[in-house]
């Protein structure tokens, strides 16, 4: 199974650990949005994608990301993310990509991220760590 992780993540890293760690299920590597090009030639199984939360939204650069998208390249996809106050931000990604035609499967996954003004220091933390490990299994057993 062809299976990719994509993420934005800020200046904390909240995201990217989720994102490492969803990635290691599967033994691939989390490929940052905005740093690196991402190449969308071969058809991709199962892709994870996610983001924190910027203006009550995912990242810009996620959005023009999954606005790019196919559901000619993309079989199945899961929005994740993490926040500081507003915890929506996997379903606001599920619905993007529900947007471009992309099958959704299963429920998005979002944990806690330290932030500026919340009281999410140290988090993501293992037990997120552990709930998102167990997240990319339960929907890898969807495919």
């Amino acid at each position: 199974m062809n299976v990719r992780v994509l993420y934005h993540s800020g200046y904390k890293g909240n995201t990217m650990k989720i994102a490492t760690t969803i990635a290691e299920v599967f033994n691939v590597r989390a490929e940052r949005i905005g740093k690196e090009k991402i190449d969308f030639s071969e058809p991709i199984d199962l892709l994870f994608i996610g983001s924190g939360v910027y203006f009550n939204k995912p990242h810009k650069k996620l959005r023009i990301t999954i606005s790019k998208l196919t559901n000619s390249v993309i079989q199945n996809a899961v929005g994740f993310g993490t926040y500081g106050n507003q915890s929506n931000v996997g379903e606001q990604i599920n619905n993007l990509l529900r947007k471009q035609g992309i099958r959704v499967v299963g429920e998005s996954f979002v944990c806690k991220g330290a932030s500026v003004g919340t009281d999410n220091k140290g988090h993501p933390d293992t037990t997120d760590l552990e709930n998102a490990k167990e997240f990319a299994n339960n929907i890898a057993l969807k495919i």
